[in-house]
């Protein structure tokens, strides 16, 4: 290519031309050797052996309907679209959407290509005929690609292993003709974005081998598009910030299912379990109705979106919020816990603790965060199992509390009353401290019982000795 591009751009190219990084009869995209890359924004590599598993089948059932056709009459297998953009340098293109199934690709090219050396150049793929595969690309496309994410690690390994397996069979002769075929059947079409940001309106992470999306995939697609009509020029900003929070994908999941999503479902006065929230309704309903009207006021937890630009910022202050949270001492001490009660009563204190960074962004936050933790663990101590049900009971009466107020002495005040009832149902109760609660009650003990707690001065909780 030469020149600025100003116009998105397609061609189809086969396999063999993006392992060569040379498209042997030219197109509009390619004229000049290149290679691909994945940004470090993309999220890690995720697919699974059941994906591996449906792609080999498919390729192998499309290359044993080829086997007895003459080559003129031999069927090419389209996997998908490729959506690709230049970075500094014409010979070097950031993959946008295609990583999954060219890094599983990878692994099978690799497989096929080791041990065989020899043979690899009976299968005239190598141009120059090299003597030995290691010494062409095929063996490692995409070699000089860093994949930092740990689940990336994890998913090449077990796919690789999972691969090896699958040929472990197969002759050297026959995983010549399997790789040949693969390497000049397999099609894609690749589109070639002038910029970033106009890649990502084409990013479609849909494709049809891919793992279902998530709940924030169908809610970032969403948002992108709004930013597309409304603040377009922001559009590869965001998306790179929100790949970049993506990449954590137990954080994000748990930002979005188990902690924003209830607040706003909860706090709307709906009794219903987080199970049954539907993150993307939550997000994206408001702009499906006409009576819609964005609000300006800011509600917190509970705001609205008029566009894209909303959305992203409502999502990274909380994130914020969230990391605040975590770099807490009281917290990290209750992180540790682990059973699975314990997790849905700890999700209804990390939604408490994000209301009050939201209303109280220069308040005595160590202070009530403990205040906070008190009043929202006595459901730990006086109830013998925690389920869906428990949690969302409670978050209805707790959470209320907190997020209908204007000052801090009005919170404390709302934070101690609450915490009187619950001490009377601590009471009450017969249960003992075993099922998780005995470690909780040992960071009690450090920060609210005793001389040297940190807390004297909260109330503590009743429990029998």
């Amino acid at each position: 290519m030469s020149g600025k591009n100003t116009e998105v751009k397609s061609c189809v190219v086969s396999l063999k031309e993006l392992v060569r990084g040379d498209i042997i009869n030219g197109s509009n995209i390619f004229d000049k050797a290149f290679s691909l890359n994945i940004p470090d924004y993309q999220r890690p590599y995720s697919w699974g052996i059941e994906q591996v598993k449906t792609l080999l089948k498919d390729i192998s059932e499309q290359i044993d309907k080829n086997q007895n056709k003459q080559d003129v009459e031999k069927q090419k297998y389209l996997l998908g679209s490729l959506i690709l953009h230049t970075e500094n340098t014409e010979k070097k293109f950031n993959i946008v959407d295609g990583q999954q199934r060219l890094t599983t690709l990878a692994l099978i090219l690799r497989v096929l290509c080791e041990n065989n050396q020899e043979k690899c150049k009976e299968c005239k793929i190598c141009e120059n005929n090299q003597e030995k595969c290691k010494e062409c690309k095929i063996g490692n496309f995409l070699g000089k690609v860093k994949y930092s994410h740990n689940e990336s690690k994890y998913h090449i390994k077990e796919n690789y292993e999972y691969i090896k397996a699958y040929f472990e069979s197969y002759k050297n002769d026959k995983k010549c003709e399997f790789l040949n075929l693969l390497l000049k059947n397999i099609e894609f079409v690749c589109v070639l974005a002038p910029s970033e940001d106009d890649a990502f309106l084409f990013f479609d992470s849909a494709n049809s081998k891919g793992k279902g999306l998530k709940s924030y995939d169908l809610i970032k697609a969403f948002h992108l598009h709004s930013l597309e009509k409304n603040q377009g020029s922001m559009l590869g900003y965001y998306a790179r910030k929100f790949e970049n929070l993506a990449k954590d994908e137990r954080k994000i999941t748990i930002l979005f299912d188990e902690l924003l999503a209830p607040a706003r479902a909860w706090l709307k006065h709906k009794s219903i379990n987080a199970n049954d929230i539907k993150a993307y309704e939550e997000f994206c309903k408001e702009f499906f109705s006409d009576k819609f009207l964005y609000s300006k006021e800011d509600l917190g937890i509970l705001s609205s979106f008029a566009n894209g630009v909303d959305f992203f910022e409502y999502l990274f202050k909380y994130n914020e919020f969230f990391d605040k949270l975590s770099n807490n001492a009281l917290y990290q001490e209750l992180d540790k816990i682990y059973y699975t009660g314990f997790i849905y009563n700890k999700y209804i204190y990390a939604i408490a603790v994000m209301i009050y960074f939201s209303k109280f962004p220069n308040g005595n936050s160590d202070y009530f965060l403990a205040l906070l933790a008190r009043a929202a663990f006595s459901l730990r101590v006086y109830r013998p199992s925690i389920y869906r049900a428990t949690q969302r009971d409670y978050a209805l009466e707790f959470l209320e509390k907190v997020y209908f107020v204007s000052f801090e002495e009005e919170l404390e005040q709302n934070l101690l009353d609450f915490i009187a009832i619950k001490n009377e149902e601590e009471r009450k109760s017969t249960q003992e401290l075993d099922g998780g609660r005995g470690d909780y009650i040992e960071i009690v003990k450090k920060y609210y019982q005793g001389e040297d707690a940190l807390y004297k001065n909260i109330p503590s909780h009743y429990v029998k000795k």
